[in-house]
């Protein structure tokens, strides 16, 4: 089950990043460093989505999950527009502040 903080966004990013280490992670070590229960099927559906969509991939004989470069390029992607709209905000205030 997903932490109530947590979305599905934050935790598929929240994913990706946990498995671009070297060597890997395996599926129990994920599931604590997002805060999902390791055996959920939750995680493992995200897994298999973002294995399916070729931003995570599975090393059956060391049994870990690797964030793929397609992957890598996402987490960058994201981060940048996290950054911009950080800027954005801090110039122009953020859009909730709006009279």
């Amino acid at each position: 089950m997903i932490n109530e903080s947590t979305n599905r966004g934050d935790a598929i990013i929240k994913i990706l990043q946990a498995a671009n280490v070297i060597g890997g992670l395996t599926l129990a070590k994920i599931g604590e460093k997002v805060h999902l229960i390791t055996a959920s099927q939750q995680l493992k559906e995200y897994l298999s989505s973002l294995e399916k969509n070729g931003l995570i991939a599975f090393q059956k004989g060391e049994q870990v999950y690797r964030t793929t470069y397609k992957g890598m390029h996402f987490l960058q992607t994201y981060n940048h527009t996290i950054e911009l709209i950080a800027m954005v905000e801090k110039e122009h205030g953020s859009y909730c502040d709006a009279s």
